[in-house]
């Protein structure tokens, strides 16, 4: 909790309760001669209260939280907030720069390496940087995130349990994030999620914050590549939500949350064996019956395959690009879920 004479300082932003500070937080430089900074700006509140941690663009295509944490702090009286909000918007410079999910300096993908190395590559040096300072001064964190510029998909969370977590952060964190208010959440177990998402599930800033005991969950807000209006506006909403959960703002009289919420656990992906034109894909958000239809692959000839769903399933991710490879990812699925009462 931020007391009431505490001081927040991250890289050239530095805000006593009751200021708004603006700055930059250096975490590389190249060989021209340039820096690659992050913008960094602190909304420190005059009441004490919890030490809340936006961060953004860890994938540089992945760009909507950017402007989620510019109308939040437009919207922010630190004269009333209760605690104190630190946003890391485009935390990936490199990456948002070459407008990709990794970068060209070493080719790592910046959320497979939190904690971070102070000595090692790009990524590994900017998880390191960026890191300290979130260990130092947060309580709790959202990882904003979208889904590839290939796809498409309605906001959604997920939350992770981790070895050793205790059973009390384990119910705050799942608290927290059914609080953003999305229809579907989704619980990923460390321990049997491996193969579950390309690539590593241990290396998130939200799993680093785990093992600091920091309460952290994942926002995926809309898709890749462009501002999106709807998905902007639901991550501002449940940003809001987040923080009366927290108590660090009154809670809007707003309306309800969508109908019909749930906590998926198992998810896994729908792959192509064929390759061509995707056509007629079951959009996110579908529930989708064995056998029926997820979509069609087809060539300028004739239909190659129709793919269809092995179990029930709800599509959390529908593929929206139509030029599809063999092994490309057409739909990512849930496939066990329970209501939220």
């Amino acid at each position: 909790m931020t007391s009431r004479d505490e001081v927040i300082s991250v890289g050239s932003a530095t805000a006593a309760p009751g200021q708004v500070a603006k700055g930059q937080l250096r975490v590389g430089g190249l060989s021209s001669g340039s820096d690659l900074t992050m913008p960094v700006c602190i909304v420190n509140g005059r009441a004490p209260g919890p030490t809340l941690w936006l961060n953004g663009a860890v994938h540089g295509d992945e760009v909507n939280a950017f402007m989620v944490m510019r109308r939040l702090i437009a919207e922010l009286d630190p004269e009333t907030l209760r605690g104190a909000v630190v946003c890391t918007p485009l935390s990936n410079p490199a990456s948002v720069n070459w407008r990709s999910k990794i970068n060209n300096l070493d080719w790592l993908d910046l959320d497979q390496q939190f904690p971070g190395r102070a000595d090692g590559t790009y990524s590994q040096r900017v998880a390191h940087i960026l890191f300290e300072v979130v260990r130092r001064y947060a309580t709790h964190l959202i990882s904003f995130h979208t889904v590839g510029t290939a796809y498409g998909a309605e906001p959604y969370t997920v939350y992770k349990a981790h070895a050793g977590m205790s059973p009390d952060l384990g119910r705050r964190t799942e608290a927290m994030a059914l609080s953003f208010g999305t229809k579907l959440n989704c619980r990923v177990d460390l321990a049997n999620a491996t193969g579950e998402i390309a690539g590593g599930v241990n290396g998130g800033i939200d799993a680093a914050c785990a093992a600091e005991g920091i309460t952290a969950f994942m926002a995926e807000v809309g898709s890749g590549g462009d501002f999106q209006q709807g998905p902007i506006a639901a991550g501002l909403s449940g940003t809001q939500a987040v923080m009366a959960h927290l108590g660090m703002v009154d809670a809007k009289q707003d309306a309800p949350g969508p109908a019909g919420r749930k906590i998926v656990t198992k998810r896994t992906f729908a792959y192509a064996d064929t390759a061509g034109m995707l056509v007629d894909c079951a959009p996110a958000g579908a529930l989708v019956k064995a056998g029926e239809p997820l979509c069609r692959i087809v060539d300028f000839f004739e239909d190659k395959d129709l793919v269809c769903a092995a179990r029930d399933s709800i599509v959390i991710m529908s593929r929206r690009d139509p030029v599809v490879h063999e092994g490309d990812r057409l739909s990512f699925l849930a496939l066990e879920w329970r209501d939220i009462p």
